[in-house]
């Protein structure tokens, strides 16, 4: 680096000294072109003067706001967790049904299975898959529960000839003292034991209830998800019909691309997590993988359980020190994913910064809990494309003209609204028909039955292009 000379050191010195003397009499006044056209329009707005400043003007308006839009915000939180069974149910079958559109796609395209075959088809192989994972991790515990048993019960008398015998000093009287200690204090508590009972089950049921709601709007979304949001778009005004669709499109192409990379890092924990298993020659090593694999959909609590009975297992069947490996690999593992993996590929996917989704993750679970977290980044995601679209900034825009898009072709809409327009019509034409030829006007069911836009084979009339190539999962 060139070293400054004598004038340069003078004119810094100048410089410095000058600015000191400035900033002890008074900042300068701005100058600039926009503060004065800033000014000119404050002025011409408050006819000639206003006792309130500006800046406490724009401070109020911002405030008012702000607190209008947390109120609504309150609000609307309130009514959602009333409903939150039939909200969740609902959220989960638009993450499943992006999840399975390219197994749809295939029985459409390949197959050429009609929509309602196809849509039954892809949701029995969705049970089909998780019933065969779940059973395969199931076979595979049982196959060697007794052997863990049999190691269970060696360790539980080791640790407790540790405790007789080790540098804690505790004797088997003492330990005796201590679990009739516990068994008495069990027996006093029964009634409250039990009313967590009923309250687990009472959750159990929910779960249930939640999780059949979630299958049977997954097959409707399957089945007429097109129809369903363009006679969502159609409840809009007019001139907004067409902002709302497109948003609409992006937004459920932000959730497929949420769906892959979540789909992404839970299998890198799941092959993670079941090789280090692996390298320590712990058994269950794959059901251990699988376990992790779902658990990783459920965040905290999911990463947690499944690291514990990693550990865990490694404990029996290992002992201490590769349990303590295990437990190691697992917090490795685990911190590689949610510090540096999932946000890295969310934010590329999703285009938010790591810390947005950090921040969104902790918000949503703050605010919701497990589902709160796993549902916060997508959330995020979607305000932030169809915000920046409606304010005029558009972060997809191959959409505009890619034909395999989410719910079909740019022009899919218009030909729908036409179509529905043309039904109309002749729904009135007929109606009015009748009415002069002195015949009975139709029933609503007759009418009705008329505006349906499928045909026999119960397809829809506008062309089915909703199927996308590997790089644009999307849906219907």
């Amino acid at each position: 680096m060139p070293k400054s000379t004598e004038n340069e050191k003078r004119t810094i010195r100048q410089r410095a000294l000058e600015r000191r003397k400035r900033l002890s009499h008074a900042p300068a006044r701005r100058t600039d072109t926009a503060f004065l056209e800033r000014l000119e329009r404050q002025e011409a707005k408050d006819g000639g003067g206003s006792a309130v400043p500006w800046s406490l003007k724009t401070a109020a308006s911002w405030s008012w706001r702000i607190i209008v839009v947390c109120i609504a915000l309150v609000i609307i939180g309130r009514v959602l967790t009333f409903f939150s069974t039939i909200l969740l149910a609902i959220l989960v079958a638009v993450l499943l049904t992006v999840l399975m559109e390219p197994i749809l796609r295939f029985y459409r395209s390949k197959l050429r299975m009609p929509r309602t075959l196809a849509a039954a088809v892809t949701l029995i192989t969705f049970i089909l898959i998780v019933a065969g994972l779940v059973g395969g991790a199931g076979a595979s515990i049982v196959s060697g529960f007794s052997d863990l048993s049999d190691k269970a019960v060696a360790g539980f008398d080791q640790l407790l000839d540790w405790l007789s015998e080790g540098p804690l000093g505790i004797g088997a009287e003492q330990i005796d003292t201590y679990v009739s200690e516990l068994q008495s204090t069990l027996s006093s508590n029964a009634s409250m034991i039990a009313g967590g009972v009923v309250s687990a089950t009472g959750s159990l049921v929910s779960f249930f209830t939640g999780l059949i709601l979630a299958l049977f709007t997954m097959f409707f979304f399957l089945k007429d998800g097109r129809k369903i949001w363009f006679y969502i778009v159609r409840l809009f005004p007019e001139q907004a019909r067409d902002d709302a669709n497109e948003a609409g499109v992006r937004a459920w192409y932000t959730i497929g691309a949420y769906t892959r990379t979540q789909i992404q890092v839970a299998f890198i924990d799941a092959v993670g997590i079941a090789g280090v298993a692996a390298a320590l020659q712990v058994p269950l090593w794959f059901p251990i993988g699988v376990l992790v694999f779902v658990g990783s959909f459920v965040p905290i609590v999911g990463a947690f359980v499944t690291g514990a009975i990693a550990t865990l297992v490694a404990l029996v069947d290992q002992g201490v020190t590769a349990a303590i490996l295990m437990l190691v690999g697992v917090l490795l593992v685990q911190q590689i994913e949610g510090n540096f993996l999932q946000p890295f590929l969310q934010g590329n996917k999703l285009s938010l910064h790591p810390v947005v989704v950090v921040v969104a993750v902790a918000g949503g679970s703050a605010f919701a809990g497990i589902f709160g977290a796993l549902f916060a980044v997508p959330l995020v995601a979607v305000v932030n494309v169809v915000v920046n679209y409606l304010v005029g900034r558009d972060m997809y825009p191959e959409l505009n003209y890619d034909p395999n898009r989410p719910g079909g072709p740019p022009e899919a809409f218009d030909e729908y609204i036409s179509a529905s327009d043309e039904k109309l019509a002749m729904r009135a034409e007929k109606a009015e028909a009748m009415s002069k030829a002195g015949d009975d006007t139709p029933s609503a069911a007759e009418l009705t039955h008329e505006l349906d836009f499928e045909d026999d084979g119960g397809e829809e009339t506008t062309p089915d292009t909703s199927g996308t190539d590997d790089g644009q999962e999307a849906a219907k």
